[in-house]
């Protein structure tokens, strides 16, 4: 699942927001002039019986992609994190 919220409805809904939310799960926040602000990434357990490699994968490449289409930097995330373990 994949959601954008404005940040004053995840304020005043954020426990029922994050219930609904699975591991790997997204929420983008906007702020008042619909730019996004913050990104929300569910850590939660998901029981064993219902893990599956595949899905989570899939969910990180779609959360790779969005992330990628959203980026404004001109160096890359990995020139970023690079220059950061340095």
């Amino acid at each position: 699942m994949s959601v954008t919220v404005p940040i004053e409805t995840a304020e005043r809904d954020l426990k029922s927001l994050l219930e609904k939310l699975r591991l790997g799960d997204t929420v983008t926040l906007v702020g008042s002039e619909g730019q996004p602000e913050a990104l929300l990434v569910s850590l939660k357990a998901v029981p064993a019986k219902m893990r599956s490699l595949s899905d989570w994968e899939a969910q990180w490449d779609a959360l790779t992609e969005r992330v990628d289409q959203a980026w404004e930097s001109d160096k890359s995330a990995v020139e970023i994190l690079a220059e950061m373990r340095r």
